[in-house]
């Protein structure tokens, strides 16, 4: 499939791929944030001019929720490619841990995740983006919730008191690890020891 592209009306055409723009503004938006973001640096970020960009994106806003929408719905689908790999349901879910332990370290942990940064600084004020986070969290939970319920069924894990409460429990835990690696630099063996620990949840 050629990927898509938009035109100029005026001048000569110019086509642009869109998924690659959106990727560099993803980029711009995980090492300055939102509101420190400027037209002016996402026309530089992206490579492309500001008339390009409010041409395709109306704003700032659209933009961004065009980023994160790609940056969510990628992160999602390779989490869920994670939980269907062989192997136990609590096999599967130290991998979905391990994944978040290696995202949390070097330089994309100190890049930051999109979807935290974004309920930090926009989910009290932006309502429409608000629903985008708690939709991303919800989809992780459910993962976690049927890998849980694997995991019982196949004997690798013991009964729980609360699937969803444990879910929510292991949600929380690995947000927490990819804010802690945005704020300091602890080192991969630190990260890989809290999954770990992790894992002792449902232990």
């Amino acid at each position: 499939m050629e990927p898509k592209t938009l035109t100029r009306d005026r001048g000569r055409p110019r086509e642009f791929d869109v998924e690659k723009a959106l990727r560099l503004a993803i980029e711009v938006f995980r090492q300055r944030g939102y509101t420190a973001t400027s037209i002016v640096d996402l026309s530089e970020g992206m490579g492309l001019s500001r008339g390009s960009l409010y041409k395709a994106f109306q704003d700032k806003k659209g933009i961004f929720i065009a980023a994160y929408d790609l940056y969510a719905s990628e992160g999602a689908e390779k989490l869920e490619s994670i939980a269907r790999s062989t192997g136990t349901g609590k096999e599967r879910i130290a991998a979905v841990l391990e994944r978040y332990a290696r995202l949390s370290q070097g330089s994309d942990g100190q890049r930051g995740c999109l979807v935290i940064a974004t309920a930090v600084e926009l989910s009290v004020h932006e309502p429409e983006i608000a629903q985008r986070v708690v939709a991303s969290w919800q989809r992780t939970e459910r993962l976690l919730v049927d890998l849980l319920r694997q995991a019982q069924e196949d004997g690798s894990i013991g009964p729980l008191e609360d699937r969803k409460a444990t879910a929510c429990s292991l949600l929380c835990f690995m947000q927490g690890m990819r804010l802690v690696g945005k704020s300091r630099e602890p080192g991969k063996k630190f990260f890989e020891l809290v999954a770990q620990q992790g894992l002792r949840l449902i232990s």
